[in-house]
């Protein structure tokens, strides 16, 4: 017989295990896992070598990220996968750097880039006649052959709709949302304030249109609940965050602040250690996240370079102009593909991105009726 609470013991168990040994710098006790960051040497013939470009190490979800590329890397032997992440979440020069010396170096014959300025990446991307899969945010390059993201704008209006939905149970009737959000110019940034906006005022709240950006610390997420809290005494019902790490160091920076004590914080990745805070610890009963994808997110999108990597070869033997053989633009791309993304709870992940070549990787609105189900998601892919 099933003992009584069997399956959240089993998830704290799970939790466990995850913690131990897999905080990396940077990381304060968040599900986090460890930078496999590696030199890809194999040279054996037939093997491709696919670079992979992410934002922080320290980074949960980027973790994330990685494992789903290493998943992809360890069951498939002709394809080698090489992680790189940067020192920061805004370290662009950094990246692009390395990026360059790869590309000066004929290291890789693909590559995977989370950019994290898409203007300084496309810059470098100019003249390159390597393939290259845009991961998270577009790039705008002749080399972009397609990319794998989330549909940010329609991922951040289902949460919102959620949001609403609770504040109106806690008795907001026509709740008002500001927003603490990243760097302004942020392709995801732009998308997810649209998508807020849009899921707010369509479902009998307030768009306050009062924005907060931060450069996405702790830090700065603390001081801009700080100044929330003077200019709205009183309280707001719902401050939507551009991510996990911004809405959770505003909740606790409102702790203290009864007028904040019913408010409705929604973040945006959905990793597992706020998954966790919110089933387990009562001050994140009033929190709401949007779940993205990314080890499917990783996995598609080095699966998608391989297939393409390995379209060209099999032109190139059959005397074929390699050009012609496979997508060379996102729009074949997306009619030669089908989405591996899964179902999400709200029913919109048909992959309605503006750029056509893009494949929508997923998402789920996560509160406490079920954050358990998505920790075992997670717990799923890093066993």
């Amino acid at each position: 017989m099933r003992k009584p609470g069997g399956r959240r013991m089993r998830i704290r168990r799970i939790a466990a295990v995850l913690l131990a040994g897999s905080c990396i710098a940077g990381c304060t006790g968040a599900w986090a896992v460890p930078a496999q960051e590696t030199e890809a040497e194999d040279e054996r013939p037939g093997v491709k070598k696919i670079a992979v470009y992410t934002y922080s190490y320290s980074s949960e979800y980027w973790g994330y990220v990685e494992q789903g590329c290493k998943a992809y890397d360890a069951s498939n032997p002709s394809v080698v996968v090489d992680v790189k992440h940067s020192s920061s979440s805004i370290a662009a020069d950094e990246q692009n750097a390395l990026l360059k010396t790869d590309l000066e170096l004929d290291r890789y014959d693909g590559y995977v880039i989370a950019a994290i300025n898409q203007e300084k990446t496309q810059k470098v991307l100019q003249d390159v006649t390597f393939p290259v899969i845009a991961l998270n945010s577009p790039l705008e390059a002749s080399c972009v052959i397609g990319g794998v993201s989330t549909d940010n704008e329609a991922a951040a209006k289902a949460g919102a709709k959620k949001a609403v939905k609770m504040a109106q149970n806690l008795g907001r009737e026509n709740p008002e949302c500001v927003m603490i959000g990243g760097i302004e110019s942020d392709f995801n940034q732009i998308n997810r304030l649209e998508g807020f906006r849009k899921g707010i005022e369509e479902n009998g709240g307030v768009w306050l249109d009062a924005i907060y950006p931060t450069d996405k610390s702790a830090d700065s997420a603390r001081a801009a609940m700080d100044q929330i809290m003077k200019e709205y005494p009183d309280g707001v019902a719902i401050v939507a965050c551009y991510n996990d790490t911004l809405a959770m160091n505003a909740l606790e920076e409102s702790l203290e602040h009864p007028a904040f004590a019913d408010t409705v914080f929604l973040g945006f990745d959905g990793n597992g250690s706020i998954c966790e805070q919110i089933m387990n610890d009562d001050k994140y009963q009033n929190m709401v996240t949007v779940a993205q994808n990314p080890y499917e997110m990783g996995f598609r999108a080095v699966e998608r370079m391989a297939q393409y990597l390995e379209t060209q070869d099999a032109a190139k033997k059959d005397g074929e102009d390699a050009d012609t053989a496979a997508p060379k633009d996102g729009k074949a791309a997306a009619q030669n593909e089908k989405s591996a993304a899964p179902s999400s709870s709200e029913g919109d992940t048909s992959g309605n991105l503006e750029e056509s070549g893009w494949e929508d990787s997923g998402y789920a609105v996560i509160n406490r009726d079920n954050a358990q189900e998505r920790m075992l998601q997670i717990a799923n892919h890093l066993s």
